[in-house]
């Protein structure tokens, strides 16, 4: 009776969530491996992609193998790790029974489970899918971290989102993160892309872009080059077999050995995803300010605040000093205003300034 009122209480779980979404069922939903959970996304969102985050699964193996496996467990490990991270479903499935005939596995139940659910967690299946990077290992230790700092047994709902709130206003801090988004090349299309990405979304395509480096495209006669891409001039689309821009929406350093190769001094529009755009973001950057540009006040504000911070940012000792010294001259300063009539007839701008 308990499992028939979970499977019914997941369901409407799911349900709801339609419901959230304004009846537009999502592309791809990522979940753990609870069977009953898998059974209703399946049982309500037929058209999904289920995508399971091999940080939830890779503790399960631990589990399931290491006793069964013994000293040969490592080994085991290190061989599924390099099967997660295959970029041929063909290979995948090569592989996989080679490791199926030296482990000897076969027989075990979690085992098969894993296979059947390969193409929800094998990157060679899951590639295809947008995931923004979220069923990256990264991706989930940053999230759980995010959430024990701010969540606890005793959190209600309602203090839940305030303090996520809260955690959003203390990372939103424009000036700062534009001030570390450095360039690590002389490559017009880094300039080209610090411009517009996010800092998060700039920092992966640096990485990819850095490492680009390392490879030597030679492109074939067929039009292919030796990091298996091809360019189609007719509508100026580059695929790369190693599906990361299909799954992240972040150009991989295949694509971008390319476009370097080719002169591009600008990388077509249609590779900076809305999603990792600043406009689309839910945070302020320098060009899209809390308050108009040409206020003089804010202008100055502004100036004296990052002089501030970039003086006390020099040592620990002036660190310490400002921080302790600020809190209590803001504190008499607070006291002050408050004390201040709240209108004296003379209308504040604080709207937003427009975005196209």
């Amino acid at each position: 009776m308990y499992l028939l009122r979970l499977d019914f209480f997941l369901c409407l779980l799911v349900q709801t969530l339609i419901r959230f979404m304004k009846g537009r069922c999502p592309q791809t939903i990522l979940s753990d491996l609870d069977p009953r959970l898998r059974d209703a996304i399946r049982s309500e969102l037929p058209s999904t992609n289920h995508v399971m985050s091999i940080w939830d699964i890779l503790p399960k193996v631990s589990s399931w193998f290491s006793i069964q496996l013994g000293s040969q467990y490592e080994e085991f490990k290190s061989e599924f790790d390099t099967l997660y991270r295959l970029e041929s479903t063909e290979e995948f499935e090569l592989r996989w029974n080679q490791m199926v005939s030296i482990f000897g596995p076969g027989s075990d139940k979690h085992i098969t489970l894993l296979y059947n659910l390969r193409t929800c967690w094998a990157l060679s299946y899951v590639r295809v899918h947008f995931l923004a990077r979220m069923a990256t290992t990264a991706y989930s230790k940053s999230v759980d971290a995010f959430l024990k700092g701010i969540f606890s047994a005793q959190s209600c709902l309602r203090g839940f989102f305030e303090q996520v709130g809260v955690a959003a206003n203390v990372q939103n801090q424009p000036h700062q993160e534009m001030q570390y988004m450095h360039m690590k090349t002389c490559l017009p299309i880094e300039e080209h892309s610090r411009q517009i990405l996010t800092p998060f979304a700039f920092n992966a395509l640096q990485n990819e872009l850095i490492v680009s480096m390392q490879y030597a495209a030679s492109e074939m006669s067929n039009g292919s080059y030796l990091v298996r891409h091809f360019r189609k001039i007719d509508d100026e689309q580059i695929h790369c077999s190693c599906k990361e821009f299909e799954s992240s929406g972040i150009l991989c350093r295949h694509a971008l050995r390319v476009f370097i190769d080719k002169n591009y001094f600008q990388l077509p529009d249609k590779y900076f995803l809305s999603r990792w755009r600043r406009e689309s973001t839910l945070m302020f950057y320098d060009d899209h300010s809390v308050l108009h540009k040409d206020d003089a006040w804010f202008q100055e504000f502004q100036s004296l605040t990052e002089t501030l911070f970039t003086e006390s940012s020099i040592t620990k000792e002036r660190s310490d000093y400002i921080r302790r010294e600020l809190t209590k001259k803001l504190t008499t300063l607070l006291n002050e205003v408050r004390d201040m009539p709240e209108s004296d007839g003379v209308p504040m701008d604080f709207t937003l300034t427009p975005t196209d």
